[in-house]
């Protein structure tokens, strides 16, 4: 009996050692550790005054690279003029794992790992906190030609000046998220904003008003809490400015001057067709995503859309969004052709 279980012991053993040896990606918890501290340091070296870009950076990047058909595989395609302005984020990552964690970890994993990094630093001083990383999971293949994306395959995406019916689709079609998951996700415009060169529009969608952390270190396009959705469940009177005498965008009626005409400080918050499909029914008449109603007016006013209940609850429950969006937010980064993994959580002692 003693044999015979000593046997089955080291038949197991060898069987889990072949499993272990045939993933390529195994990552140790040392690497995942240096990993997530040279991130971190990373992030905290590119300032612009209290913002960290590299924050929105991250995220908007693994936004990019969960769309298509490899899902989240460490592949951009910068030729692609939606992904515009994700270089300089790339520039920055893809030199760190190049020279300290290629081979030992895939770049998908490394781009997912940097975006969980941004997010928790995010809620470093706010009152809820961003915890994906507990959950964090390993072993996303990358794509053939990693980090170049492959330009066969199908490409969809969402522009900014989409109605709240094509929005909505997106979600569904590309992600198999709903509208509540969708209105979850869309919630990361908390962070970040637009630049004309890479996007066509002029702005932040955040300001002071709502933050979290209205003292804090960070700027408010720095932290993840739920300021987005109080811009427009607590700021009604939105109407439409022409960007670069083409995409519209929308500002607050008392602020009608164009963001790309005013200099950087006098910039005010703005949303997208895509922003206000969260509480409105926006139907755009052109591809500049014109709409001929405003969610004030006498007249034409602009009706309520099916979504505008759940970003009411996220604008009075901050902890309540912060824990969905990481629900759906890891439930995005986990899309992927191999089966994922939890990621080491102690080190091993032989």
């Amino acid at each position: 009996m003693v044999r015979l279980t000593t046997l089955l012991k080291v038949c197991i053993a060898i069987v889990c050692f072949k499993q272990s040896f045939g993933r390529k990606d195994l990552l140790t918890f040392d690497t995942l550790e240096k990993a997530k501290a040279s991130i971190l340091t990373l992030i905290e070296s590119v300032k612009n005054n209290k913002d960290l870009p590299m924050i929105a950076g991250t995220v908007r990047l693994l936004f990019h690279d969960c769309m298509g058909q490899g899902k989240c595989d460490g592949c951009i395609n910068h030729s692609r003029p939606l992904n515009a302005g994700l270089k300089k984020v790339t520039d920055r990552l893809d030199p760190l794992y190049d020279t300290s964690f290629k081979g030992k970890m895939s770049r998908a994993d490394f781009y997912a790992l940097a975006a969980s990094v941004a997010l928790t630093r995010s809620t470093v001083e706010a009152p809820v906190k961003y915890n994906g990383l507990n959950h964090f999971k390993v072993g996303r293949k990358d794509c053939a030609t990693s980090p170049i994306e492959d330009d066969s395959g199908p490409y969809r995406f969402i522009k900014g000046t989409e109605s709240t019916q094509d929005t909505f689709k997106f979600f569904k079609e590309e992600f198999g998220f709903n509208t509540r998951e969708a209105v979850t996700l869309l919630g990361a415009h908390t962070l970040g904003g637009c630049h004309l060169e890479n996007v066509g529009f002029v702005g932040s969608w955040v300001d002071e008003r709502f933050s979290t952390v209205p003292n804090g270190s960070l700027a408010p396009t720095s932290v993840l809490d739920n300021a987005y959705y109080r811009m427009f469940i607590d700021i009604v009177p939105w109407l439409q400015v022409t960007i670069n005498d083409k995409n519209k965008q929308w500002q607050e009626i008392t602020h009608t001057t164009p963001n790309d005409k005013l200099p950087k400080p006098n910039r005010v918050p703005i949303l997208l067709n895509v922003d206000m499909a969260n509480s409105w029914i926006i139907k755009p008449t052109d591809d500049n995503g014109s709409v001929s109603c405003t969610p004030t007016s006498s007249k034409t006013r602009c009706q309520h859309s099916t979504a505008h209940k759940y970003a009411k609850q996220y604008a009075r429950d901050n902890a309540l969004w912060v824990r969905e969006f990481t629900k759906m937010f890891t439930r995005m980064i986990n899309m992927n052709e191999n089966k994922l993994y939890n990621a080491p959580k102690h080190k091993k002692h032989y």
